[in-house]
């Protein structure tokens, strides 16, 4: 197979294969992010009741400050992965934190 070289090294894997891989990416993009809301769920029903059932984490439905918790959550999950072929062009420790969704350090978002 011929590997071009790219800014990121050679390439792997054929273009015949940027489907398949992106299907399985989703695939445990999906799976990762019903075990985090899952832990989510336990861990605010841990701190309010002390104790909790797998029917009640099955059972239950986020409102108010958790719901939009879990959706922000979700969100830079989602932004994370779905950011990660431009982490490879763009590595600086502010672009990577941005794409994260997280805060940057006032320092580094002034270019130090």
């Amino acid at each position: 197979m011929n590997t071009p070289k790219t800014d990121t090294g050679p390439d792997y894997l054929g273009p015949e294969s940027v489907t398949d891989v992106a299907r399985m990416v989703m695939a445990l993009m999906s799976e990762v992010w019903i075990q985090r809301d899952r832990q989510i769920v336990t861990e605010y029903l841990l701190e309010t009741q002390g104790t909790v059932t797998r029917q009640e984490i099955d059972d239950f439905v986020p409102t108010g400050e958790l719901a939009e918790r879990i959706a922000a959550e979700r969100q830079r999950f989602a932004n994370l992965v779905a950011g990660a072929p431009i982490a490879a062009t763009q590595r600086s420790v502010s672009q990577i934190l941005e794409r994260a969704g997280m805060d940057v350090p006032a320092a580094r978002a002034t270019g130090t």
